[in-house]
C-alpha cells in the first residue's frame, strides 16, 4: 500500500507523470509543480460524505479542519475537498477521519477544492504507518523525497 501511495506522490509531483490520468507535467522542479495548483494546505478529515452517481461523477465531499496553508490566503480554516471515487479514473480512496493530509487542489465554481486526478492529497498519518514497512533502502528514499517537498514549500503563511 506504501508503495502505491509513494509512487502516486512521486509521479504526481514528477515530470513524469503521464500514467492512468495522463496527466503530463513539463514542470522540472517541485516549486514549478506548486505553481499550477489553486491551493496547497495540511489539514485534518472531519467526516465525509459519498455522493452518488456513475463512475466519471460519484465522490466524496470531506471537511477538512485546515492546519497550515502555503498556496491560497483565501483558504479558510474549514474547507471541503472532493475526490472522485472511481480509482481507476483518477480518483482516489475514501479520506480516513481524524487523519492529517497534506493537500494539493484546484478550486471548483462551487467553493469545494478537487483532489485526485492529476491534484493531490496525501494521507499523513497513513503514509508514517507504513514507512515502517519499507526496507532500509526505500526509507531513506521516501525521506530524501519527504524532505526535498517540504523544503520546497517553505514555512507557510498562515498557521490555525
Amino acid at each position: 500500500m506504501f508503495r502505491t501511495i509513494l509512487l502516486t506522490f512521486i509521479l504526481s509531483l514528477s515530470p513524469l507523470t503521464a500514467l492512468g490520468c495522463s496527466c503530463i507535467s513539463e514542470a522540472k522542479t517541485y516549486e514549478e509543480t506548486f505553481k499550477k495548483y489553486d491551493a496547497i494546505f495540511t489539514g485534518i478529515a472531519l467526516n465525509t460524505e459519498t455522493t452518488p452517481g456513475d463512475w466519471s461523477s460519484s465522490f466524496y465531499k470531506t471537511e477538512m479542519q485546515v492546519q497550515k496553508v502555503w498556496k491560497n490566503r483565501d483558504v479558510m480554516r474549514s474547507v471541503f475537498i472532493k475526490t472522485y471515487t472511481e480509482r481507476n479514473s483518477c480518483g482516489g480512496p475514501v479520506p480516513t477521519i481524524g487523519n492529517r493530509f497534506l493537500v494539493f487542489a484546484h478550486s471548483t465554481p462551487d467553493g469545494l477544492y478537487v483532489t485526485g486526478g492529476c491534484s493531490m492529497f496525501m494521507d499523513l498519518d497513513q503514509t508514517e504507518k507504513e514507512v515502517g514497512s519499507l526496507s532500509s533502502e526505500a526509507k531513506l528514499e521516501w525521506e530524501a523525497i519527504k524532505a526535498g517537498i517540504w523544503s520546497a514549500l517553505g514555512k507557510p503563511f498562515i498557521v490555525f
